[in-house]
């Protein structure tokens, strides 16, 4: 790679960290509210009143609808659903929850051994 090409990588990676602490410095501060996330569903239509509900992340078609009402209503509902508890969200409380207690034993028992 061309030495001055590299240079302006590292300036650029340089810049963009730094835009992401002035950032998270700035939502830091008392009564700033970060922006809301973007939906995890979006609508798009399909032809003759026809909608699709896409997954942002995936890009996978998730359901159709017909009608746009019925269409956000259904990416509404599936946001809604999405952000109740699941299993993933449920293993790692209960791996953090093992953990600290795992460390909580052992420390206790390295302080009784002291004693």
């Amino acid at each position: 790679m061309h030495p001055s090409i590299a240079k302006r990588i590292t300036v650029l990676d340089g810049l963009r960290a730094r835009a992401h602490q002035a950032t998270a410095e700035f939502y830091q501060k008392p009564g700033v509210q970060p922006p809301p996330l973007a939906p995890l569903i979006i609508v798009c239509p399909s032809g003759n009143n026809t909608f699709s509900l896409i997954n942002r992340a995936t890009g996978v078609v998730v359901a159709e609808r017909f009608g746009h009402n019925n269409a956000t209503t259904h990416a509404r509902e599936l946001e809604a659903k999405e952000a109740q508890f699941n299993v993933k969200q449920f293993g790692k409380f209960l791996s953090r929850w093992t953990l600290r207690v795992g460390i909580t034993m052992t420390v206790l028992a390295f302080f009784s051994t002291q004693m």
